[in-house]
């Protein structure tokens, strides 16, 4: 039984290696030079510092159960430090303060007024039988619930910005309320943060490259499934491409961006591995050198995300470097900037608004199952979703092609 997969980012790896653990003749198709599609480690350039930066900071959780199976399965599971869940977060005037999931670390977040935090928790146990309603955002959902306007931007926002990659007055509220029942309300353990160690292309592509071995074909675009050979595809592409290869409407998705900016200072300015910035378009401020274990010659190496910002976009790099430097600068202290680099992925992920509807697995062509994060995972677009979408189209090409042969 021959089975090609087309794409080479998480899903498509993720579905190969189930398909190579079930015995089949398995080929990856990848029109990039390397595997891991989103998950990527930027091309290295002369003056980088060691190691050279990844296109954004990807955190997960310890809910992430898939994902952690999928870097064990390409032997990476040492890459990643994980850590009880600590959200340092700075205020305008520098003063901090952690979220943390605790009741006294909650009455404690002194970024809102006190009758606010005394909600928090309520709130927060709320969205466990809390029901949206139709078109309604998680912002609108919180303040039902009894949130603050204070309490959604400068405590829920933190929390679901980098989740879903759009504020709460913007996400649905359904993915919103999944993502506290599923990070926040159960077992202590789904709320651990999960930070990797290694650059993003060794622990993800290049690992898994190494597993799958002459199976991948790098630097091959697939222009029609009719030529491939095989019993059955799994298509683990963008949105466009898929519709393009299954000869469909390309689907309406809006996309939310995700811009990183890449800094070098002359001296330490952030005091923890990670801190998220309230009023600033420093969203997250992650000690990259302290992460992955290569501090530089002196001072601080930083990567800086800032998620949902199509503004961002816009900014031209020197423009947005300085624009970023400043207000880090101005919030940490005096520093001088020894060298930088702009990552954008205006792509990033669907945006999740109220209303938008995704695809399952199953496509209009036999034996042929879409995945990515943009399918119906049940979970947003992360790159949990990406290894759970894979490994469902995976089990649905054997399930087909089992029956064919025996039929």
């Amino acid at each position: 039984m021959k089975i090609a997969v087309v794409g080479g980012g998480l899903a498509g790896l993720a579905a190969a290696l189930d398909l190579v653990d079930a015995g089949v003749d398995v080929t990856v198709h990848e029109a990039r030079p390397t595997l891991g599609g989103a998950v990527q480690t930027l091309p290295e350039r002369e003056g980088d510092p060691e190691p050279p930066p990844d296109n954004g900071q990807h955190i997960a959780l310890g809910c992430f159960t898939e994902y952690l199976r999928f870097l064990d399965r390409v032997g990476e599971g040492d890459s990643y430090l994980r850590t009880r869940l600590a959200l340092p977060v700075l205020a305008e005037d520098g003063a901090r303060s952690d979220i943390k999931p605790s009741l006294p670390a909650l009455l404690s977040y002194a970024h809102v007024p006190l009758r606010d935090r005394l909600r928090i928790p309520v709130v927060t146990a709320r969205c466990r039988k809390a029901r949206s309603r139709p078109g309604e955002t998680f912002g609108s959902v919180l303040r039902r619930l009894g949130a603050s306007d204070a309490a959604v931007e400068r405590f829920w926002d933190v929390f679901i910005r980098p989740a879903l990659n759009l504020r709460a007055d913007e996400v649905d509220a359904e993915a919103g309320l999944f993502t506290v029942r599923t990070a926040l309300l159960g077992p202590r353990s789904n709320a651990d943060l999960v930070l990797p160690r290694k650059p993003l292309g060794l622990m993800h592509g290049t690992a898994a490259a190494r597993v799958l071995g002459d199976r991948v074909r790098l630097e091959d675009r697939v222009e029609s499934l009719e030529d491939l050979d095989a019993d059955a595809i799994v298509l683990a592409v963008p949105p466009r491409e898929s519709a393009r290869l299954l000869g469909e409407d390309a689907p309406d998705f809006e996309y939310s961006p995700i811009v990183s900016v890449h800094l070098w200072f002359d001296r330490r300015l952030l005091t923890t591995p990670l801190a998220a910035l309230l009023g600033s378009d420093a969203h997250w401020v992650f000690d990259r050198g302290t992460l992955t274990g290569h501090e530089p010659e002196r001072g601080q190496y930083l990567t800086v995300v800032s998620s949902g910002v199509p503004e961002l976009l816009e900014v031209r790099g020197r423009e947005l470097v300085d624009r970023i430097a400043a207000q880090l600068t101005e919030r940490l202290g005096v520093a001088e900037l020894l060298w930088s680099r702009v990552s954008r992925e205006p792509y990033a992920t669907i945006a999740l608004r109220p209303g938008v509807t995704r695809p399952g697995v199953e496509t209009s062509r036999p034996g042929v199952a879409r995945a990515g994060t943009w399918t119906e995972t049940g979970w947003p677009a992360t790159m949990e979703s990406a290894v759970r979408s894979g490994r469902a189209a995976a089990r649905y090409v054997l399930s087909k092609t089992t029956a064919t042969v025996t039929a």
